[in-house]
This record gives C-alpha cells, sequence and structure tokens, in this order.
C-alpha cells in the first residue's frame, strides 16, 4: 500500500496517562451543535472538553461548556507514543523513551465549514473501499455531503463528493456497494425531512443509485434521520438493518433489483447508534441512546420480537426465556447512552462489544446476552472498531468525548490480560481530535481511520510491536 509502511519496536513503559477534559457537573452540560437533537433522554451532564456525538442533546453526557475542567485519568498504558515519531514518521532521539508502535499519516480537512466559515463541520462516519490495489476513503459528515478520498502515492485528494441536500450520519462500502444514511427532504413530502438510504454501485457509479423506500407511496426509508446501518451478505440475499433517530429499525432484503422492506421492528425510545445482525442463529442486537441494548429473534420476518432487553435496572425473570437460556441476572446494562455495537469473534466464543457515554465497555455473549466482562475507559465513549496490529493480533480501537483515541487489547495473551490498557493518543502529546471522536475504522495493513468533530480525518497506521505475544 503506497505511503504506508514500517515496522518498528516499541519500548515498554508503565505510563499513566491525563488529558484535559474533565467529567462536567449538573446535568445537561449545553455544548456545541451536533447530529442529535430530538432526544429528551435524561443522563448526566457534560465534560469540561468534549464536543461530543450527541452535542445537542440537553439533556444527556454532552459537551462544552459546564465541566469542572481537570484531567480524564485512563488509568497505567503499556506504551507512551513517541510525538516525534508518531507525527512525523522519524525520530531522532537515540535515547528515546517512548513507544515507536504508531503513525500518522495524514491529516485532512474532510468537510465544509459552518458558522460563517469559522467551525467545521463534523465528520460523522468513515468506510474503505479497496480498488485495484488503491485504498480509498469515504467520508459522510453533517455538512450535507459523502466524499471519495484517494490515497494513491501517499497523498489524500479529494476524488469526488456528492451533496446529499442533509447531514450524513453513515457510509458503508460492502461488496463494492456503496450505503448512505442520512436526513433529507422527500419529493413527497417537500416541506419535511425524513431519513433516507441510497445505495450505489461502485463498479457502475454513473447509474443512479437505489433508494429504500416504504412503499411507492412513501419514498423513504424512516420518518426520520438514518443514524445506523448494517448490511450482511453471510446468507442467501444481501440484507440491510436501517436505525433511525425516531428508535425504529426496519430489515430490508435486496429482491428483483430493488431492496425490500421485510421488517419493521418497533425498536427503541430513543435514537438508534449500532446494529449488529447475526445471521447464524437469526439474532439482531440494537443498542440507542435510550440506554438499552435489546435482542431481537428476527427468524421470523414479519414477527420480529424482542427476546432480552438489557439496560441499567435489574433484569427482571423473561417471558419467554432469555435467547439460550440466559439467567435473568445476566449483567446490568450501561448507564448512560450506548454509542456502539461491534461483533467480535475469538477461540472462545462469539462476542458482542457495546461502548457507553458512561465510559464503559462491556463485552456480552452473543448467543446468551450475558455479560462477561466491562472495562472503565475514564470518560465517555462515542465509537470503537476491532483493528489487527502490525503482527496480526486483535486489539481494540476507541474514541472518546474528548478527542482522545484508546488503544486495548482484546484477547488475553502470554504477555497482556484482555482489555489491558495499551497506549493512549491525545492531540496534546501524540495525535488525536480536537472535539469528540465520532467515527473510527480499520484498514489494511494495521492501518486505521478517524473522524471528528473537528471536520478532520486522521489517516493512522500501527507500526511498532506491541508486544502481546
Amino acid at each position: 500500500m503506497s505511503g504506508f509502511g514500517g515496522n518498528y519496536s516499541g519500548s515498554s513503559n508503565n505510563n499513566n496517562y491525563n488529558s484535559g477534559g474533565g467529567r462536567g457537573s449538573g446535568r445537561g452540560g449545553g455544548g456545541s451543535s451536533g447530529r442529535y437533537s430530538n432526544s429528551s433522554s435524561n443522563y448526566r451532564g457534560g465534560r469540561g472538553r468534549s464536543s461530543g456525538r450527541y452535542n445537542n442533546n440537553s439533556h444527556s453526557r454532552g459537551s462544552g461548556g459546564g465541566g469542572r475542567g481537570g484531567h480524564v485519568n485512563y488509568g497505567p498504558a503499556k506504551f507512551k507514543p513517541c510525538k516525534d515519531y508518531t507525527t512525523k514518521g522519524s525520530c531522532n532521539n537515540s535515547n528515546c523513551s517512548y513507544a515507536h508502535v504508531v503513525q500518522l499519516h495524514g491529516t485532512v480537512n474532510a468537510t465544509n465549514s459552518s458558522n460563517n466559515n469559522t467551525t467545521a463541520a463534523a465528520v460523522t462516519s468513515v468506510s474503505i473501499w479497496e480498488n485495484s490495489g488503491v485504498i480509498k476513503i469515504f467520508t459522510g459528515s453533517d455538512d450535507g455531503f459523502w466524499r471519495l478520498w484517494n490515497t494513491a502515492g501517499g497523498n489524500f485528494v479529494k476524488e469526488f463528493e456528492s451533496p446529499m441536500n442533509g447531514p450524513v450520519s453513515v457510509v458503508q462500502v460492502v461488496n463494492n456497494f456503496l450505503f448512505c444514511g442520512f436526513e433529507a427532504v422527500s419529493r413527497a413530502l417537500p416541506d419535511t425531512s425524513v431519513g433516507m438510504v441510497h445505495v450505489w454501485n461502485l463498479q457502475n457509479p454513473s447509474q443512479p443509485p437505489l433508494e429504500l423506500h416504504m412503499a411507492p407511496l412513501l419514498p423513504y426509508a424512516h420518518n426520520q434521520a438514518v443514524t445506523a446501518l448494517t448490511i450482511t451478505t453471510d446468507a442467501g440475499p444481501p440484507k440491510v438493518v436501517s436505525g433511525s433517530r425516531d428508535g425504529s429499525i426496519r430489515v430490508w432484503t435486496f429482491r428483483d433489483n430493488a431492496f425490500v422492506l421485510e421488517s419493521d421492528i418497533p425498536g427503541h425510545a430513543r435514537e438508534i447508534t449500532g446494529l449488529v445482525l447475526l445471521p447464524a442463529n437469526n439474532l439482531l442486537w440494537s443498542c440507542a441512546i435510550d440506554g438499552a441494548i435489546r435482542i431481537w429473534d428476527v427468524s421470523q420476518p414479519a414477527k420480529a420480537t424482542c427476546q432480552y432487553a438489557i439496560t441499567a435496572a435489574p433484569s427482571p425473570p423473561t417471558n419467554p426465556p432469555a435467547p439460550g437460556g440466559a439467567a435473568p441476572s445476566a449483567g446490568h446494562g450501561h448507564t448512560a447512552a450506548v454509542t456502539s455495537l461491534v461483533n467480535f469473534s475469538s477461540p472462545a466464543g462469539a462476542f458482542i462489544l457495546s461502548s457507553s457515554l458512561d465510559g464503559t465497555i462491556k463485552a456480552w455473549n452473543g448467543t446468551t446476552g450475558e455479560c462477561v466482562a466491562s472495562e472503565t475507559n475514564g470518560e465517555g465513549v462515542v465509537t470503537m472498531v476491532v483493528a489487527q496490529d502490525a503482527q496480526g493480533n486483535q486489539v481494540l480501537l476507541i474514541g472518546t468525548e474528548s478527542g482522545s483515541i484508546l488503544c486495548r487489547n482484546l484477547v488475553q495473551t502470554p504477555k497482556a490480560p484482555a482489555f489491558s490498557l495499551l497506549f493512549i493518543m491525545t492531540s496534546f502529546f501524540s495525535a488525536g481530535h480536537q472535539g469528540a471522536v465520532k467515527a473510527i475504522t480499520a484498514g489494511p495493513a494495521a492501518t486505521f481511520y478517524t473522524g471528528g468533530a473537528d471536520g478532520k480525518l486522521l489517516v493512522l497506521q500501527l507500526t511498532g510491536d506491541l508486544q502481546l505475544q
């Protein structure tokens, strides 16, 4: 991959990281403008520095002012990245005690500015497309565009942009198709914004996109913005699951050259933030800013039922029983908005990871819904992704409210326990975002890509030995 390379050994230091930002005091925590503006849920107050993903939600763990300041204590980490190596690609200090384990290859101003050109719109989603040996990057943003960036030659050049006439919440590339979830005015309702999903064939981009429609007279996918998508092609025809700001979930099947609505699921009380479909056992996991995780049986599309709800409240007995016979005390859920779900398989089984603005990441048995692990991260977690380091070990990359990027070991190894903190990147000490990390995705050759509330796209790579084996 042109422009990406290197394999460096890092020094193992036990570093206790602190970063500005601190917890906010009181409820609310007014913040700068953001995607999520319609929630009335009641979570704890804001954080000092964060311009988080749920900025405009007056009752969520928020952003901007109202914080007490101070530091976020992330706890001890195995490495502290060398700033020169991370940002410049080299370190001239032969006695450098910091770790040469991660490298920043590029910083891209990926959105248009707003507010009289003084504030960049947020990058809300990032997806990678490998095309003819070249890595291309799709970004979606609050300025109403998706954009395509070409990385050939180590440069990051905007190749194309498409106006969607409303905020773009999610872009995903699957099997050379680009899926875009956004909010815009429908031709059927010229005065009302609704949630839409468009799908482009990247092998024939001149063709108009497919559109997901509830019905011929309802030419849109949801009543409000589409905020989450998951696409699976593992079994049978491709399926798309979409989630909306209004809390609804819909399942679509590709049939007769169109995506047809297969199932309409009640969903959650507030905005959907994450979806994972497990075709092998016909289970759909969903999460939302209402603080809940739900497990749905989708074996009968017309009768999708909620099998289990994971919340902060004690779990009552379920009728019918929880999937796989999980005990009613399978584990307490998150105490604030749940921000993402990630499917993770290991030799020990299949798991779902969840992140939250309460600062925790939890691991759940993918079949039973039992909580098997929980780890705190010092501040609210907005997004996460499973990636591989330069040696092929699985790691978890985490984006936080303040703009920091954390890297954790994912499974226990001879040299590191599961979920152990490997390093933290911040805009001050190494590289990070000014404001919440709103998107993070993994690419080939141990690369990863982050989008932030600051309107920037960061292109990074794990280059050194994280000493996991």
